[in-house]
């Protein structure tokens, strides 16, 4: 499990700190907050279980972000409240712009685990995003995690 992360953190570190692709956004690096909530598709098990909270900080390099990750794995807290119901990941994503609009779309990699356990798991999927003057900006995007598929809306910060 440590080599997995350790292995991600250097590829990640490398892209962050390469030259973007895209010319048109070559500002220095910038840091960022997010808050999203993840709802799933778990067929018949109620919204508190199948949805978890999470918030993010990260920084971002041209196209590029990298940010870690921390949540709850759901909002049923019925029971005892232990240290396998958190988890934390680390999180790349690839930004691109669609068309002449202000909205981006970005594709998103993350590796992680449940807090007090050996269980790794991998994200994937695409999102669209947008940033407005104020450095505030929403975000929406679809992934799979562990095999269920997720939509997260959510909203960032950019300082």
């Amino acid at each position: 499990m440590k080599k997995l992360i350790l292995i991600a953190l250097t590829m990640c570190a490398f892209i962050v700190t390469s030259n973007a692709q895209d010319t048109t956004n070559t500002s220095g690096l910038d840091v960022y907050v997010a808050a999203g909530v993840s709802v799933g598709n778990s067929g018949a098990a109620t919204f508190n279980q199948t949805s978890y909270p999470s918030v993010e900080i990260g920084i971002m390099k041209g196209n590029f972000a990298l940010g870690l990750v921390g949540g709850r794995g759901s909002f049923d807290f019925q029971g005892n409240d232990v240290t396998e119901n958190y988890w934390m990941s680390l999180k790349s994503a690839v930004y691109f712009p669609i068309g002449n609009s202000k909205i981006d779309g970005y594709g998103l990699l993350a590796v992680g685990n449940y807090l007090s356990t050996e269980q790794v798991f991998i994200e994937y999927g695409v999102g669209m995003s947008r940033a407005f003057d104020s450095g505030f900006g929403l975000f929406g995007q679809a992934s799979n995690w562990d095999g269920i598929w997720y939509i997260t809306p959510g909203l960032s910060y950019c300082f």
